[in-house]
C-alpha cells in the first residue's frame, strides 16, 4: 500500500458565495513532481494554503505522511506540518544572511548543527560561497535556490511551490528546473508546483493536474492529458488548441476538414492541436494561410476557409515548408489527433 507524502481527499472552501475549492482530491508520491496548472481565480493558491496549514475547510481532508493534518475540526499549523514551503516571491527574511535564512527552521538542533546543515544545503544547490550574502544582494535565481535550500533543510517530506520561476528571464528559468529537478530527485522530497505556465509545468512534472472554478478538471501523467484531453478546458490548458463546431449524428461528425467519430450525438465541438493540423499547398485546397509567425524553425499559420467564413484554424508548420500569405492550402488530420466534445 503506498503512503503518499501529501494527500488531499475531497477538499472544499467557500469564501461567501464562492466557492474556491469545490470537492477536490489529488495525491503527490516520495520523490515526484505534480504541477498543479489553472489561471487566476481557478483555486489553486487556495488550495497551496489549505495543504501548507495557512487556511481552514470546510469540508474534505489533508494527509502528510500518512498523517491527519487537516479536517473540518482540525488544522495543524503549518510549522507541525511535514512539509515545505517556496513561495512566489521567496520571502527570504531580509535581515538574515542566506545561510541564516537556511537555517532558521533548524531551531530544535544546536547552533552548530543549524549552521552546518544549512551550510550543506548551500553548497547542494550551489551557493557554498553566497552564504554571507543578504537577500537583496543575491540575484533573483540565487534567492530562489536559497528559499528552495531553506525549504529542504528541515527534511520535509515534501515541498509546495507557489509560481516558483516566475519573474525569472527564460536561460536562467531553464537551469533553475533542472538543478531543483536534481536537488528534489537526491533529497527524495514529492513537490507540488503551482503554475498558469503550461510549457514550464511540463517540462517539470511526472503528473499534472488542471484545475479550473475550484474543481480539478483532469489529472495524469502529461502526455496521457495532453493527448487525451476530457474537455476542451483540459485541452486548452495544455497547449494551443483550434475549434470548429459541428452536429454529430450516429457517432459521426462531419466537418470541412472530414468526417470523424464522434461519442455524443447532438452539437459538438471538434478540435485539435496546431502542431497536429497537416498542411499541404494546393491550388484547390479549401483554406487560405491569412497570416504567418514565428522565427526558428517553426511557423504558426492562421488558415481560413476559402470561402472566407467559419473559424479561424491555426497550424504549426516547419518555416522551410510553409506557404506564402494568400496561399491556398488542404488541411488533413489524423484520427487520434482530434478531440470532440459536447458544445
Amino acid at each position: 500500500m503506498i503512503t503518499f507524502a501529501l494527500e488531499a481527499c475531497n477538499l472544499s472552501r467557500t469564501f461567501g458565495t464562492v466557492k474556491a475549492l469545490d470537492d477536490v482530491s489529488l495525491s503527490l508520491e516520495a520523490g515526484k513532481v505534480l504541477a498543479l496548472l489553472g489561471q487566476s481565480g481557478s483555486g489553486k493558491s487556495t488550495l497551496l494554503r489549505v495543504l501548507a496549514g495557512l487556511e481552514s475547510l470546510d469540508a474534505g481532508e489533508v494527509y502528510a505522511d500518512g498523517r491527519l493534518v487537516s479536517d473540518v475540526r482540525t488544522t495543524v499549523p503549518p510549522e507541525k506540518r511535514p512539509l515545505g514551503m517556496v513561495f512566489q516571491d521567496y520571502a527570504l527574511f531580509p535581515h538574515l544572511t542566506a545561510l541564516a535564512n537556511v537555517a532558521f527552521g533548524l531551531g530544535h538542533l544546536g547552533k552548530p548543527e543549524r549552521r552546518a546543515l544549512a551550510a550543506s544545503w548551500l553548497e547542494r544547490v550551489g551557493l557554498s560561497n553566497r552564504g554571507g550574502a543578504f537577500p537583496h544582494e543575491l540575484s533573483g535565481g540565487e534567492q530562489q535556490r536559497v528559499a528552495l535550500a531553506r525549504a529542504l533543510a528541515p527534511n520535509p517530506r515534501a515541498i509546495l511551490m507557489d509560481e516558483p520561476f516566475s519573474g525569472l528571464d527564460p536561460h536562467l528559468r531553464a537551469d533553475l528546473q533542472s538543478s531543483m529537478l536534481a536537488t528534489l530527485a537526491e533529497a527524495g522530497v514529492a513537490a507540488l508546483i503551482v503554475s498558469h505556465d503550461t510549457e514550464e509545468a511540463l517540462a517539470v512534472a511526472d503528473q499534472v493536474a488542471i484545475i479550473e472554478h475550484g474543481r480539478i478538471l483532469q489529472s495524469g501523467l502529461p502526455r496521457d492529458v495532453y493527448r487525451a484531453p476530457k474537455s476542451l478546458e483540459a485541452a486548452r490548458a495544455l497547449g494551443a488548441v483550434w475549434s470548429l463546431d459541428g452536429l454529430a449524428q450516429n457517432g459521426q461528425v462531419a466537418t470541412r476538414l472530414g468526417t470523424f467519430e464522434s461519442p455524443f450525438d447532438g452539437p459538438v465541438v471538434v478540435c485539435s492541436r496546431p502542431e497536429a493540423t497537416l498542411v499541404t499547398a494546393s491550388d484547390s485546397g479549401q483554406f487560405n494561410v491569412i497570416d504567418r509567425r514565428g522565427v526558428g524553425r517553426f511557423m504558426t499559420l492562421k488558415l481560413q476557409g476559402v470561402t472566407g467564413d467559419g473559424a479561424f484554424i491555426t497550424a504549426q508548420v516547419e518555416a522551410k515548408t510553409a506557404p506564402e500569405i494568400g496561399q491556398h492550402v488542404a488541411l488533413s488530420l489524423l484520427p487520434e489527433d482530434v478531440f470532440v466534445f459536447k458544445a
